[in-house]
């Protein structure tokens, strides 16, 4: 049986132009669940035009980083070179966070032919860097109690989970 290669696939983290967006929104068509990528509408299930157009607005609308109108920042994650999926952080207000200090929260989501490979576990720790360059103290996350993956790989980045009805809270203190 020939040695199974484990080899790291080059993750990086790239802006969202138009034409990364063109090519995000074909990636999430062909090989993610809409679910997974929008919010609920459109009245039919599945990528539907409510759901592709606000996949288009969403990223359009965090380009402007976290100093924009959105509070936010999306980056299209390369796995290889090849689109992947996407990472995101939003700048949150959270209760009783001292002093005011920046929280920010992250959402990612994997094409389905590439999950299980790592490259889930770089983008957050690339994104993670990317918190703490902005003076963040904490990085949170939500996910379904029953996504093990996500949890697997929240619980790797140091996250502290707290399971609350239905979903998890994460936790990723910030040096």
């Amino acid at each position: 049986m020939p040695p199974i290669d484990l080899a790291p696939i080059d993750v990086a983290l790239l802006d969202v132009t138009e034409a990364v967006l063109k090519r995000l929104l074909a990636v999430a068509q062909d090989d993610a669940d809409a679910d997974e990528v929008t919010p609920p509408g459109g009245g039919s299930p599945g990528w539907n035009a409510d759901r592709v157009r606000w996949f288009r607005a969403y990223h359009r609308a965090a380009a402007a980083g976290l100093d924009g109108p959105a509070r936010e920042k999306t980056w299209a994650v390369t796995a290889g070179g090849n689109l992947a999926g996407a990472v995101r952080l939003k700048a949150i207000s959270v209760p009783g966070t001292a002093g005011g200090s920046l929280v920010l929260e992250t959402g990612i989501w994997l094409r389905r032919s590439l999950r299980g490979r790592g490259i889930g576990r770089e983008a957050l720790r690339l994104v993670t860097v990317q918190a703490a360059a902005t003076g963040a103290a904490v990085l949170t996350a939500d996910t379904a109690t029953g996504n093990a993956a996500a949890r697997s790989l929240l619980a790797a980045q140091g996250a502290t989970l707290a399971d609350v009805g239905t979903r998890v809270t994460a936790r990723i203190p910030l040096p």
